[in-house]
């Protein structure tokens, strides 16, 4: 009977997560600025609408609500008479295109998934014997048992590898999966 293949999440990869925060925040600031733009000459019902190429939508929209009040001249004439910044606008719409997160009506986006996963089964069993290394080296630690972390780390030919923040041994994620250079 063959065994069926679980992947374990073994880290977070925290800098794909603060730059996707940090694209959805940029892109939120920059569709309330482009509503505050637009909304005195057209109206938006949904702020979600204002993704994509919304330059065209809001020249089209402004057109249907106001050719008739103008004598027929030419587009760049009415929005420049009715002191519209169409270049701030144009940047704005740009600037959001550019981010590649779609919001929902909320302005808010499902996050993806960060965790950093296993890809076969050797990893597991290496991750986990790695992991009870250094729960036991954890354990001889607090019966006072002085270990050195660079001797751990050189004895272990770097598949353990000390973390500075939790001040403890913790695998070494590019070795289990097999990605580390040298």
């Amino acid at each position: 009977m063959i065994k069926e293949f679980n992947r374990i999440a073994i880290a977070t990869d925290t800098d794909a997560a603060t730059k996707f925060r940090s694209q959805l925040r940029m892109k939120q600031r920059f569709i309330n600025d482009l509503y505050t733009l637009v909304t005195p000459f057209i109206k938006v019902e949904d702020k979600s609408a204002l993704q994509g190429n919304f330059y065209t939508t809001f020249i089209e929209l402004f057109l249907a609500k106001y050719q008739s009040e103008f004598p027929p001249i030419s587009v760049n004439k009415m929005l420049e008479a009715m002191e519209v910044n169409t270049a701030k606008i144009d940047e704005l719409t740009k600037q959001i295109a550019s981010i590649g997160i779609e919001l929902d009506s909320e302005l808010n986006a499902a996050e993806p998934d960060f965790n950093i996963y296993t890809e076969t089964e050797e990893q597991n069993k290496l991750y986990k014997a790695l992991e009870k290394v250094c729960i036991d080296l954890k354990r001889l630690h607090t019966m006072g048992v002085r270990l050195t972390p660079q001797n751990l780390q050189m004895g272990t030919n770097q598949a353990l590898l000390y973390d500075w923040g939790s001040k403890s041994m913790k695998p070494n994620l590019r070795r289990v999966l097999g990605t580390e250079r040298g």
